[in-house]
């Protein structure tokens, strides 16, 4: 998802991608990886003391640690290529509950899965090298995998189906 972000009056334009149960944040030259627990958010494995009064949409005064911003977030509308889409409602439509699709290109090191397995909510099933970083691929529902669409060596594309988890 693009996001407009203006903070203290100045504009970025940011990228949002879920990635199981973690968010990879690209602002500008910059990648983040935020994992949001109870009252505390982790970016790139340090906590960030972080307190939000207002809403995000309309305004909000976002204190970190010492420093106190104003924050606006609006979403960019965009024509986005809706290929992405139809091949996770494709595999919706194979009886699969979804898609576990690639967060970004890179290389596969890992499938921590097969076809028959049962996964849990957030489980790592692949591990993806991108940006000289391993980057664990979790899959978002429980379900049993249906269909594991590739192997270790494997070069993937952003967007592209790893594989399929049924209900």
């Amino acid at each position: 998802m693009k996001l407009r972000m203006t903070v203290n009056g100045h504009e970025y334009e940011v990228t949002v991608e879920k990635n199981g149960g973690d968010y990879r944040v690209d602002v500008e030259d910059h990648v983040f990886k935020c994992i949001f627990k109870e009252d505390k958010v982790l970016v790139n494995g340090e906590v960030v003391p972080l307190t939000i009064e207002g809403d995000l949409e309309t305004g909000a005064k976002i204190t970190v640690e010492n420093h106190t911003m104003e924050l606006k977030l609006q979403q960019v509308r965009e024509i986005e290529d809706r290929s992405i889409e139809e091949v996770v409602e494709g595999a919706k439509g194979e009886g699969g509950s979804g898609a576990v699709l690639s967060p970004m290109p890179g290389k596969i090191m890992a499938v921590k899965v097969k076809a028959g397995d049962s996964v849990q909510a957030n489980q790592v099933v692949v591990v993806l090298e991108a940006m000289k970083m391993e980057n664990e691929v979790q899959c978002e529902t429980a379900g049993k995998v249906k269909d594991v669409k590739v192997r270790a060596g494997e070069t993937v594309e952003g967007g592209q189906v790893l594989l399929v988890i049924e209900a």
